[in-house]
């Protein structure tokens, strides 16, 4: 593993566990921006209900709800 990819999001790059950035949360390895919205997709009850906060928060702009799809 070199130092970028413990650092960064596997998936979208995103630098890893900025405090001021709550979807940067590592999960390991990739960010709770995309995990979450990956969970919340296929319909993880909790990441669902997380995502939603989320994109009312407006930390999501561009995400649709699944039920809205």
């Amino acid at each position: 593993m070199t130092n970028e990819a413990a650092t960064h999001c596997g998936i979208c790059r995103r630098v890893l566990d900025i405090l001021a950035d709550p979807l940067s949360t590592d999960c390991g390895g990739d960010c709770w921006g995309c995990v979450g919205e990956i969970e919340a997709d296929i319909g993880w009850p909790e990441s669902l209900a997380q995502v939603r906060k989320e994109s009312d928060a407006g930390l999501r702009p561009d995400w649709i709800d699944p039920v809205r799809r």
